[in-house]
């Protein structure tokens, strides 16, 4: 099989020497092939990495080769001493563009994912691909639920310990089941007695189609409701919206924040009805950033009846700080009426692949799949999806570059008198007054994206999603000089 590898070059320098068959990260090069100083933003180390004088005498190394966006962010930087978009070339863009819109990974998909793909990408002739023969066995075949080495991966980074593959003797059940341990050391079974054992797990093109699959098996039959926050993300609230334009009649309860922002999970326990189907919370919540402990989880559910579904939307539980925090697979593992949404668009960088996946009793999962069809991920993206929850490294910078955006951000704001929310996502809330969409819109003209989202409640934000720390020094700079000026 022929084999294509990765050759981890220094993205501050391209070599014009290197064989043309090899793999090089998208951009790496740009359009120059005369081997000049180059930056990238994806690998920096702090926000100091790459001081003027570096800038210059890179730009002036490159000497004829720069281009005229280049000369230009040269000459602003000469004169304002300041980064501005036209210095940045951040992972997954074009050069002179900063993106903080989309809560996307400012630091790239995992190598180890991406070495995958690479590897295996000869092979998609066949249904069928063996990256470890003849064990790992990752097929374009089958169903979402089928127990794959992506899911053995899965529940051994979530401490699931899954059944063993073979049928078990005993009809008690109580005979060992086998999978690997957490990194926090606890872990929880799941299995029946039946053959093959099932897992928790569903595998998805993204976490996106369960949104859309929950409400179609609760709610798609009419006389339903769901319970959501009023300033959540609420695709599945949408979704029973678009029931009712059909004319199927469902109710959409959206319960307000409590006054920090934060779910408000005895109002929305209150406003439970025997019509109820379901409750959704997304934790941390978006676009709020805010977080619900384990505990509050927990006592809510078991607050719950039990013919209510509990969806709890975890896509960015990887960059909660707290190293003690409990996410809440458990509850679902527990619980036959909660269902636990997670997603590689995020900590592992991969929304482009299309992965998620879903952690629920074998009675959520047979509602889903009566409506599932074909939603098995492809065979490259289950290699990537597997190797990006090996690459412990990978998540651990991505993690850090989030804790450092804060960091770098917060005291800016602290200095300039804004209010902001300190979230738990890849993300913040900012207030910066009434006039937010003319700040929204210079900004944009700056060439620096981020988002307004929150509706009515948060009508003087700006959310802004994690950048490196180039990206995010350019994105303080702009917006100190928009608000200093009258718009």
């Amino acid at each position: 099989m022929m084999k294509v590898f990765i050759e981890e070059i220094p993205l501050g320098i391209c070599k014009s020497d290197t064989p043309r068959c090899k793999i090089y990260r998208r951009n790496t090069c740009a359009s120059s092939t005369r081997g000049e100083p180059m930056h990238s933003d994806q690998n920096e180390s702090s926000p100091q990495d790459v001081s003027r004088r570096r800038f210059l005498k890179g730009a002036l190394l490159g000497g004829a080769a720069l281009t005229m966006s280049s000369k230009l962010a040269l000459a602003e930087q000469m004169a304002t001493g300041r980064l501005t978009a036209r210095d940045i070339h951040g992972a997954g863009m074009r050069a002179g563009v900063v993106r903080m819109a989309s809560n996307e990974n400012p630091v790239g998909p995992s190598p180890r994912a991406l070495r995958a793909i690479a590897n295996n990408m000869f092979d998609v002739n066949r249904y069928s691909i063996y990256t470890n023969y003849p064990n790992d066995r990752f097929s374009g075949l089958g169903d979402p639920e089928d127990r794959t080495p992506l899911i053995e991966e899965l529940a051994g980074y979530d401490g699931v310990k899954l059944p063993k593959k073979e049928r078990r003797s005993s009809p008690s059940g109580s005979s060992s089941s086998s999978g690997s341990s957490s990194s926090s050391g606890s872990s929880f079974s799941f299995g029946r007695d039946d053959s093959p054992p099932p897992t928790p797990y569903l595998v998805s093109c993204g976490s996106g189609p369960f949104l859309k699959l929950l409400p179609l098996a609760y709610l798609s039959q009419g006389g339903g409701e769901v319970i959501e926050a009023e300033t959540g993300y609420g695709s599945i609230s949408r979704a029973a919206e678009g029931y009712n334009d059909k004319e199927i009649p469902t109710s959409v309860i959206r319960v307000p924040l409590t006054a920090d922002y934060r779910h408000d999970l005895d109002a929305m326990r209150n406003a439970i009805t025997s019509k109820t189907s379901m409750v959704v919370i997304t934790n941390p919540n978006n676009p709020t950033g805010t977080l619900l402990s384990y505990e509050e989880l927990e006592q809510f559910v078991n607050a719950v009846p039990k013919h209510v579904i509990v969806v709890i939307d975890e896509a960015y539980i990887h960059f909660v700080r707290d190293p003690n925090y409990k996410r809440a697979i458990p509850l679902a593992i527990a619980n036959d009426n909660v269902i636990v949404l997670r997603t590689f668009s995020k900590v592992y960088g991969l929304p482009a692949m299309r992965l998620g996946y879903s952690v629920s009793s074998t009675a959520i999962q047979e509602k889903i799949l009566f409506y599932m069809a074909d939603s098995i991920p492809g065979v490259l993206t289950q290699i990537a999806g597997m190797e990006a929850v090996k690459d412990l490294a990978h998540v651990r910078r991505s993690q850090q570059a989030v804790w450092d955006f804060r960091d770098q951000c917060y005291p800016v704001f602290d200095r300039m008198g804004l209010e902001y929310i300190k979230g738990e996502g890849n993300f913040f809330q900012v207030k910066v007054g009434s006039n937010r969409t003319e700040i929204y819109r210079e900004l944009g003209k700056r060439r620096v994206q981020v988002s307004t989202r929150g509706g009515d409640r948060m009508a003087e934000w700006l959310r802004v999603s994690a950048g490196t720390a180039r990206e995010t020094e350019v994105f303080l700079n702009e917006l100190e000089d928009i608000l200093s000026k009258s718009i």
